[in-house]
């Protein structure tokens, strides 16, 4: 998904928003890097059940591991997670990891072992939008005018102002859970309360 953008158009399987322009695109996305000692196992859970306590069902769409010649590890894998608003409106959330440097350590912590995990991590946050998913408006050219007369003027303010703001709002609270989790100085964000 790198580098690609997609039209604004609201057809069964095209995920899109009906903003244009790259001010928006950078809106959708957020990161997080970090670098040093962390459970990568307790990261995944927590992450895994922040999204399945919010109804999203998580997919792994891709896994990739390589082991590099001075013993560490580098993973790459994607989480696709959406779940319906409604009937019209699916919400996605699409969770991208990469772990370069990976070495496994034990760390006695409290007068107990862990295993834990050295590297650099970076965690790319980014939501969107599929309208008509269940092809309500996919039978005839009628009905995709229609969808777009809808979409474009009947609709829009909602999916503006309604599913896309709190689309990104949920993000937000991810990427802060990400943050507390990695025990960032930096966790915390100025919209924790607005959804």
């Amino acid at each position: 998904m790198e580098g690609f953008t997609q039209k604004p158009v609201r057809y069964k399987g095209q995920v899109s928003s009906t903003k244009m322009g790259p001010t928006y695109t950078d809106q959708m996305v957020q990161g997080v890097r970090y670098k040093g000692v962390f459970d990568l196992n307790d990261l995944y859970k927590i992450i895994h059940d922040w999204l399945t306590a919010r109804g999203y069902q998580v997919q792994e769409s891709k896994y990739k591991s390589i082991v590099l010649s001075d013993g560490g590890k580098e993973r790459s894998f994607d989480w696709n997670a959406h779940r319906k608003a409604n009937e019209f409106v699916m919400l996605h959330l699409n969770i991208h990891f990469q772990v370069q440097d990976l070495h496994h350590i034990e760390v006695e912590r409290n007068g107990e072992k862990r295993n834990l995990t050295k590297g650099r991590l970076f965690i790319r946050v980014t939501q969107d939008l599929e309208y008509d998913f269940s092809e309500r408006f996919a039978y005839s050219k009628f009905h995709k005018i229609l969808l777009n007369f809808l979409g474009d003027f009947m609709w829009s303010k909602k999916i503006e102002t309604y599913w896309e703001d709190k689309q990104r709002f949920k993000a937000y609270e991810l990427v802060n859970l990400i943050k507390e989790t990695l025990d960032f100085m930096t966790k915390g964000n100025e919209h924790y309360d607005v959804w």
